[in-house]
């Protein structure tokens, strides 16, 4: 399956969203991780995980104020 724009958004946004919900600790996003892989595979959890890291990196561009 090729990732369409739209899919790369709704991960962005789905990650950005975990995010200012406070899933930022280790522990919060593995619990996070465990409920996604459970609904929708390890797949998605991972990558969902790495869409996060990447939000996270670039959080001030898209967070008025976001944590430091």
């Amino acid at each position: 399956m090729t990732d369409t724009g739209a899919e790369a958004h709704r991960r962005a946004c789905e990650a950005r969203e975990w995010l200012r919900e406070g899933y930022v600790t280790e522990a919060k996003v593995n619990k996070l991780m465990e409920r996604i892989s459970n609904k929708r595979g390890c797949a998605a959890a991972n990558a969902l995980r790495e869409e996060m890291r990447l939000q996270w990196k670039n959080r001030t561009s898209w967070w008025e104020g976001a944590p430091l």
